[in-house]
């Protein structure tokens, strides 16, 4: 995978069979190295006789590593209760320890925990590490430590950077809770959680440092995950906090170009109806393959009948999207060295053009120009006289993948995670994260819910190629839009009267804009910056569904208070019935 080194962990390590010679072999015949020997516990400021039992423990540890062929130890901050406070008693104990260390060839380094006893911060850490004043003493610094404390990182520029033997590396999301719990269970790789890993790792860069960084991750979900994806999320987490200029920098996306279906030959009238009832018009067929191009407004949709007919894969289903980035070549080069496949042959039977890239079920094609248009026959144009622009789009991920499926495109494209939200589906929750670019030309709603009865799971499980699951298009005139769909025959998805009566007691809206919404189905929220109207087709092909909105002012969310009226209409269709 790319990986150098291995922490050895002390419990890992006791309750394993082999010798130290024999694991150092093992972890020699990978090419890896032993990072690190971790944790000694509950060692500065211990009263007699605990300090010398302390002591003794350490010169065992120092053997063990010498088998071992690890040459640093981690001591965190003590959290015994028969500790007894002080910084020159702690620094005293760590120049009499550096110098048992400095006969044995080993180095150790003081670890501020974040519910140590007396030291939970780097600061008096390295306050202790920089009054013992050995050579075989340092400090070690974790991202977890600092962020969850809101320590000031200015701190970090003061330590010399020779002084600074190792540094740990951990995410997680935010959560008010005890700090060993938050730590033990919900650590994850950096860029899948919202602590400030970035601006750590930059004031880390500033002082110089070039060693050791070591992902530490406690996370329950990962001891029953994929190795495989969590190892590969692992090592992207990394390429992603490299210095710059190590590895081309993120790519900018400049817009979502098109969505691409496939479909059997067989079915393309019936997908032409449908697309006709949206208010899409074909403009255009492709010059050597049977594809067909739609427009509406600014959206394109391109209909793919080049999929093997044998195959799963031709049923109709979005499976793919074009993105517009500033440069192609430069996204390829980090695609290689994030580990991301670049497919030359997919599904099709030919091989595409434009260079198109996968990761846990997510196919993007990479456009930097619009000579991919140079490939269709035009037909004449209708002027619809609409500005309709993609919004967003909406994947399914398995549960498991949720966090790895955040990390790609944060790792790959200039984008964060503007929100984590808990969505109510009347049979579980579904989580939700969503990605976004700082212009907002590019939004990717990521859900993911572990009870399989959810919608969310259902329709997933209707994907024979991609998870794309809703495909969300944003218009300035939500009415006349409306309006047009019913002139076209389309059917939306009908919600309750009783959700009408709810909006109306919320609200207050004007008589004739309820009347307005509950006679096209539309749903409606708002908040202090806006207000938002959804309407939503029925169920297509069991599998995905299109979502038409109106932003008003500056409302930047995503409707999800109307999620459960919309999943609550949709398993009617599906079932016949409430769940």
């Amino acid at each position: 995978m790319g990986f150098k080194g291995v922490e050895i962990f002390e419990n890992d390590f006791l309750v394993h069979d082999l010798k130290p010679k024999e694991i150092k072999k093992i972890v020699s015949d990978y090419g890896l190295e032993i990072s690190l020997f971790q944790p000694f516990r509950d060692f500065e400021g211990m009263p007699e006789p605990y300090r010398s039992r302390a002591f003794d423990r350490a010169k065992k540890k120092f053997d063990i590593m010498n088998e071992l062929g690890a040459k640093t130890i981690l001591v965190c901050s003590n959290t015994s209760n028969l500790a007894v406070g002080g910084i020159d008693r702690a620094a005293d104990d760590f120049n009499e320890l550096g110098e048992i260390a400095k006969n044995r060839n080993i180095f150790i380094g003081y670890e501020a925990l974040a519910w140590g006893k007396y030291i939970s911060d780097h600061r008096d850490a390295w306050e202790i590490v920089r009054r013992a004043n050995h050579n075989n003493v340092g400090i070690i610094l974790d991202s977890f430590h600092t962020l969850s404390r809101d320590i000031n990182l200015d701190s970090i520029a003061s330590i010399p950077k020779e002084k600074i033997f190792i540094v740990q590396i951990a995410d997680a999301p935010k959560y008010n809770m005890d700090l060993l719990f938050w730590s033990r269970h919900f650590r994850n790789m950096p860029g899948q959680g919202d602590l400030n890993v970035l601006d750590f790792m930059q004031t880390l860069y500033n002082t110089g440092y070039d060693n050791w960084i070591s992902l530490e991750i406690f996370n329950d979900q990962f001891r029953k995950d994929n190795r495989d994806v969590i190892a590969k999320d692992g090592y992207r987490s990394l390429i992603n906090l490299s210095k710059k200029n190590e590895i081309v920098e993120r790519t900018k996306i400049k817009k979502i170009e098109f969505l691409e279906f496939s479909v059997k030959k067989e079915e393309l009238n019936i997908i032409h109806a449908l697309f006709n009832s949206l208010g899409f018009v074909k403009v255009g067929h492709h010059k050597t393959k049977n594809i067909i191009l739609y427009v509406f407004g600014n959206v394109k949709f391109i209909i793919n009948a080049e999929i093997a007919s044998n195959e799963k894969n031709g049923e109709f289903n979005p499976y793919a999207f074009g993105l517009v980035v500033d440069n192609v070549q430069s996204t390829l080069k980090r695609c290689k060295a994030l580990k991301i496949n670049n497919v030359k042959d997919f599904y099709l039977k030919n091989k595409f053009k434009m260079n198109l890239i996968e990761d846990n079920g997510q196919y993007i094609f990479l456009i930097d120009n619009k000579k991919w248009q140079n490939d269709f026959n035009f037909l004449d144009q209708v002027n619809q006289n609409s500005n309709l622009e993609f919004d967003h789009i909406a994947i399914s991920v398995e549960h498991s993948t949720l966090l790895s499926s955040v990390l790609f495109y944060k790792s790959l494209f200039e984008c964060k995670k503007i929100s984590n939200t808990d969505i109510i589906d009347p049979s579980g929750i579904i989580k939700s994260h969503v990605i976004e670019n700082k212009s907002k030309t590019f939004k990717i709603v990521i859900n993911s819910a572990e009870n399989n009865e959810t919608l969310t799971s259902q329709l997933r499980k209707k994907k024979y190629i991609s998870n794309i699951q809703h495909i969300a298009l944003r218009t300035d005139d939500i009415f006349k839009l409306s309006k047009k769909f019913n002139e076209l025959g389309l059917k939306t998805l009908k919600i309750s009267d009783n959700y009408y009566d709810d909006i109306d007691a919320k609200f207050g809206l004007e008589t004739n804009i309820l009347k307005k919404i509950k006679e096209n189905n539309i749903l409606y929220d708002e908040d202090s910056d806006g207000s938002f109207f959804q309407i939503y087709t029925t169920l297509i092909n069991n599998s995905f569904f299109f979502e038409f909105l109106q932003r008003n002012k500056s409302y930047d969310g995503y409707g999800a208070n109307n999620a459960i009226f919309r999943i609550s209409a949709q398993k009617k269709l599906i079932y016949g019935c409430h769940t």
